[in-house]
């Protein structure tokens, strides 16, 4: 499992940014990742966000960077 953190606080360390929505395009959120965790798994099982306790990365596409930060779509499964 992962943990949807990756940047441990240190927004120097900020890789990319998720923009999180569920199967049915319900949007839950923004997530920023570190360097090491920045780009999608389809199969990832991401753990500890406010609005689940786990969700399952089902597909993403990449979006155009801001900042220098990649940003990502990312569609989830919600788990529990």
């Amino acid at each position: 499992m992962t943990d949807t953190t990756g940047a441990e606080g240190n927004s120097k360390d900020i890789a990319a940014s998720w923009f999180v929505k569920s199967e049915g395009g319900e949007p839950l959120g923004q997530i920023y990742r570190g360097e090491e965790a920045a780009v999608p798994s389809p199969g990832s099982v991401l753990t500890a966000e406010a609005k689940w306790r786990s969700a399952e990365v089902v597909s993403f596409r990449e979006l155009g960077p801001t900042c220098s930060i990649r940003r990502f779509a990312v569609v989830v499964r919600v788990l529990e």
